[in-house]
């Protein structure tokens, strides 16, 4: 049987899902006006650090991973960082460049690296103790060394 008000109703809702979740993302990339939305996916308030040529936005999951956000001052989101129990969602914190990591994930090996045309992704860990760091290197402020992303 076919029902057009609840195939319409369905096209509907997951084009605004779509949506919303789209505009709520900043991540690896992002602009820092769309982190309020990082703090809804990830369930927890960013605390504000300011470093000498950036700012850094930290929060703790409610399953206990810590995530860090760098952001430019002009507002470019150049780095994230995390560690803790769980993967966070990598979607939202890599942003644009999450479909490099799910590449590379694809011989499903433990640990990842990836250097590709300024972006930088390290990922590694096991149950219970995950961290990984995403940077571009070629946005990295002056005086900012990519030892730094941690």
């Amino acid at each position: 049987m076919f029902f057009p008000f609840r195939s319409s109703l369905s096209i509907a809702c997951a084009a605004a899902l779509l949506a919303v979740s789209t505009a709520s993302l900043a991540g690896l990339g992002g602009n820092q006006d769309t982190m309020r939305g990082d703090q809804e996916s990830l369930g927890a308030p960013f605390e504000k650090t300011v470093a000498r040529n950036f700012s850094l936005y930290a929060l703790t999951t409610p399953d206990g991973v810590r995530v860090r956000e760098y952001v430019k001052a002009s507002g470019l989101v150049f780095a994230v960082a995390w560690d803790g129990p769980v993967l966070p969602d990598l979607e939202i914190l890599l942003g644009s460049s999450f479909p490099a990591y799910r590449e590379a994930l694809r011989p499903r090996i433990r640990s990842i690296q990836i250097r590709q045309s300024g972006l930088v992704i390290e990922s590694s860990g096991m149950m219970r103790a995950f961290k990984g760091r995403a940077f571009l290197a070629d946005q990295l402020p002056s005086g900012v060394a990519a030892g730094e992303i941690q």
